[in-house]
């Protein structure tokens, strides 16, 4: 199995909750969110929580305040549904290109790989 490295699409879902428990985001019960690790598009202390995590794999990942970061202290439940290559495309955009969108109608705006 590929395990999650830089230049790798990654697809998760998670829920985000704040120091309080408050529940900020949650996506588990949603379809996964995909980012190419080594990108800028999540916090690289949450990339560097991530590395080496395969597909299954679940984490519970802490972000304080106190590492520079982040305004306030965060726990991420994590599950990692998906890890492939990246494409050159994807790598030289610096995020994930989805050839098929669910939900996606004519007048989407979103990118498409040709």
């Amino acid at each position: 199995m590929i395990r999650i490295a830089d230049n790798h699409i990654v697809s998760i879902r998670y829920s985000m909750r704040n120091c309080e428990d408050l529940v900020l985001e949650n996506t588990l019960q949603s379809d996964p969110v995909s980012y190419l690790q080594g990108g800028k598009s999540i916090l690289p202390l949450l990339q560097k929580q991530l590395e080496g995590l395969q597909t299954g794999d679940k984490k519970l990942v802490y972000l304080y305040k106190a590492d520079g970061f982040t305004a306030e202290d965060f726990v991420f439940d994590i599950i990692i549904d998906e890890v492939r290559p990246a494409s050159d495309e994807e790598i030289a955009l610096g995020y994930p290109v989805q050839s098929v969108v669910k939900g996606c109608g004519a007048a989407c705006e979103c990118h498409n790989s040709k």
